[in-house]
């Protein structure tokens, strides 16, 4: 796992944005469209066919959530492929794999939902020696409870969408992305109707119960002192030239690496 940088890890628990003062800039890997108070961010990268999560990815977040913290007209974000305790409320929208710091990312939004086919989370830290680094088993705990949490992280093994929806990993699986979208469009828009506070008010008594910065970055030092480990496979990481898979999420998933070993 790419651990998220502090910016990041406080932005994974909620994101917004605004319709009036929010001045975005063109990004490199993600794209961005404003319709009234709801956001949608969409992850991209046009030179992974896999969609991989790569540093321009992490600096376009880093700076989305810093304009985002000072911005108060957007209530609702949904997060796509082609999210902290900012106030509005965040939508995952999932059609592929996510795994590592891409599922500690989803995990930390409000919300999650996906499509059925070829979709599948987890956390594949401890197979490599290592575990998660960013708030994941946390999150991951307060939404399946302990046992399952120790079962799906010990093991490092998938879940289909399916079975996530139905010990609450993510909120509902559905049959096409036409049903996916139509249901959080429509659920976005209601959100859109209720007053800011009232959404920021109710984010804020649900969040008491979740994982704080202060523990999550913790985890963050913990994972970096373990990649001193000897017997850890570490992973690459390449600038130029990046193949760690970390929010991967397209239908063909056959050849999305997940990074490049080394002993």
């Amino acid at each position: 796992m790419y651990p998220l940088r502090p910016l990041s890890l406080a932005m994974a628990i909620s994101m917004a944005s605004s319709v009036l003062s929010l001045d975005l800039p063109k990004y490199t890997g993600l794209k961005t469209a404003q319709n009234d108070s709801i956001l949608t961010v969409t992850f991209h990268n046009p030179s992974s066919p896999v969609n991989l999560w790569n540093e321009d990815t992490q600096n376009d977040l880093e700076d989305l959530v810093s304009r985002l913290q000072s911005d108060n007209e957007t209530k609702v974000v949904i997060f796509n492929s082609d999210v902290p305790r900012l106030p509005q409320v965040t939508i995952g929208a999932i059609e592929g794999r996510a795994r590592g710091a891409g599922n500690e990312f989803l995990v930390a939004l409000d919300m999650r939902f996906a499509t059925k086919v070829d979709v599948a989370f987890g956390q594949p830290e401890v197979g490599s020696g290592l575990f998660p680094g960013g708030g994941g088993s946390q999150f991951l705990t307060n939404l399946i409870g302990r046992g399952r949490a120790m079962e799906y992280i010990l093991s490092s093994k998938d879940i289909t969408a399916v079975d996530a929806a139905e010990i609450g990993w993510i909120n509902k699986a559905f049959d096409t992305s036409r049903e996916l979208y139509d249901y959080i469009d429509k659920l976005a828009q209601r959100l859109a109707l209720f007053p800011q506070s009232a959404l920021a008010g109710g984010k804020k008594t649900v969040h008491r119960a979740s994982p704080s910065l202060k523990h999550v970055v913790a985890d963050a030092k913990d994972f970096f002192k373990q990649q001193s480990d000897p017997t850890c496979l570490l992973w690459t990481w390449n600038s130029t030239s990046p193949r760690y898979s970390l929010f991967c999420m397209p239908k063909d998933e056959d050849d999305c690496m997940q990074g490049t070993r080394k002993r």
